[in-house]
């Protein structure tokens, strides 16, 4: 069925109606295990309309893990309802509109179960899943759970595990991405349940016809780092360029642009501003000579610097925050290449932090024979380290340096100090809040 036309993304949004659903249960598996609560919450005209709260007796005990996971005990429950004498209330309150979860894969196929032992027909509704929303909108994000987005958000969520305050957590995730939505133009209804090419958070594609003033107005706003990739016919890259402070560069881009026979421009927020670097260095040799030499030339005079020729030999790994509040980008000296990196979650990720520094000194030391490898494009090599040292120098509270000897025979003094970096970087880039 062809789908109405909508005079706006405003129209089209606010035509929708959603029932947004979560579940408590006394486990995962659908055949065995019961619910112990439901909430649901219905948005129409993107606003939260009306919420809905049951217990339900699940005629068995509650693990103990449960328990302390949801607050919810045996004495809370035993004097609720049955499923059975709850379920037409449930089904009339979600009726025909969309269904929505932080995690469809569990709540939707547990309830469709409930309603399958009752001899009920399952739910048809269509469904939106705002956790795989949340990894199309944000591709580099470690952590998806409600948790953390409502924490980036600034979503009130005072009961995690409890079934109605997590519906209400996850309909005001799903108002915040139709905000998005509506500012990246949204027109069609299935761009909701696949959100990806132009509605990630961390870029925006401009197209030939909005003409390079729509890229001046989107780069007058960016006060961080970016890269700006430019496309030509059938997508081929002419030039990929990092830009350090996007808003105080526009006048110096408008000539740079010039003589670009460009269908596409990509801009892409990036945390430090070596993040840009490693990019560029990782695709420069898609870019067509003469570009690469333009390229070269503006952050050659962009950014006068002395050489830094023995960049690689001063340090063994670099640690920095990464775009994303609560995560850090890792980068290795020993094999210097546009791979040798891991973004992690801190404090989450101790432990896989550690194995992938004691992997990359085993490989040094065993495989590379205690000699360093450094992969970078020969074109930018000069201009990519003198850019490297001079962040490094600038921004000394931005990155951590370390050394083989820390990782190897000090593990404990080196995590103590990327959690000081972690408590004084807390949120650097106001990312994903503040978004492209």
């Amino acid at each position: 069925m062809q789908e109405p036309n909508f005079n706006s993304s405003a129209e089209l949004l606010s035509s929708l109606k959603f029932c947004v659903i979560d579940l408590e249960t006394t486990g995962g598996n659908p055949e065995s295990e019961k619910i112990i609560e439901i909430g649901m919450v219905k948005i129409e005209n993107r606003k939260i309309t009306e919420e809905r709260s049951f217990l339900v007796n699940p005629e068995k005990d509650i693990p103990e893990f449960v328990q302390k996971l949801t607050g919810i005990r045996k004495a809370d429950v035993e004097h609720s309802p049955k499923i059975e004498e709850v379920i037409d209330e449930i089904i009339q309150f979600i009726g025909d509109t969309i269904l929505v979860a932080h995690n469809t894969s569990f709540d939707v196929p547990f309830l469709n179960g409930v309603l399958k032992k009752l001899q009920r027909p399952t739910l048809d509704n269509k469904v939106i899943c705002t956790n795989i929303m949340t990894k199309y909108m944000i591709p580099d994000i470690m952590s998806s759970n409600l948790t953390y987005m409502s924490q980036i958000f600034d979503i009130p969520h005072s009961q995690a595990h409890r079934a109605i305050e997590d519906a209400k957590a996850t309909g005001k995730l799903l108002l915040r991405y139709m905000e998005i939505f509506e500012s990246k133009n949204i027109r069609k209804v299935n761009q909701l349940y696949y959100p990806r090419n132009k509605f990630e958070l961390d870029r925006s594609i401009i197209e030939t016809s909005e003409g390079l003033e729509k890229v001046y107005e989107v780069l007058s706003k960016i006060e961080n780092p970016c890269v700006v990739t430019i496309k030509g016919d059938n997508g081929v890259i002419l030039t990929i360029l990092p830009l350090k402070s996007p808003h105080q560069e526009v006048e110096g881009l408008k000539e740079y642009f010039e003589g670009f026979r460009w269908s596409q421009i990509h801009v892409r927020l990036c945390g430090p501003f070596i993040e840009g670097l490693f990019f560029m260095n990782a695709n420069f040799i898609k870019i067509p000579e003469t570009y690469r030499k333009k390229t070269v030339a503006y952050l050659e005079a962009r950014h006068p610097l002395p050489p830094a020729p023995r960049l690689i030999e001063e340090h063994d790994f670099v640690i920095t925050p990464h775009l994303i509040a609560g995560q850090f980008i890792v980068y290795s000296f020993l094999n210097f290449s546009p791979y040798s990196q891991l973004i992690f979650k801190f404090p989450s990720h101790k432990k896989k932090l550690h194995q992938f520094l004691m992997g990359q000194v085993t490989r040094f030391e065993n495989q590379q024979k205690s000699k360093r490898k450094a992969f970078i494009q020969n074109d930018i090599k000069n201009v990519f380290m003198s850019l490297f040292h001079d962040s490094l120098s600038k921004e000394p509270e931005v990155y951590l340096t370390l050394k083989i000897g820390h990782i190897k025979d000090d593990r404990k003094q080196y995590l103590e100090r990327i959690e000081k970096l972690a408590t004084s970087q807390v949120d650097r880039y106001q990312f994903p809040t503040k978004h492209l």
